[in-house]
């Protein structure tokens, strides 16, 4: 599983460095993301949405979010 860090970054970089990552994953690849953006949990679902991955789950602790993708 591929990890992203985008903890310290404002919308949009977090979807952004989400999305540029996402495309080095095969189907069934799993990315997870950490941000702080609090915007972050809502961004991500709508990006998920808009291009077909799943969203498995996001997660809040230690200060930060932690979503997990996979790509379809």
């Amino acid at each position: 599983m591929k990890t992203i860090d985008a903890r310290g970054k404002s919308c949009p970089m977090p979807i952004v460095l989400t999305a540029k990552a996402s495309r080095d994953l095969q189907p069934g690849g799993e990315l997870q993301v950490l941000a702080d953006d609090r915007a972050f949990p809502k961004d991500v679902k709508a990006w998920c949405t808009k291009t077909g991955h799943e969203l498995l789950n996001v997660e809040y602790a230690e200060g930060h979010y932690k979503a997990t993708i996979r790509r379809n």
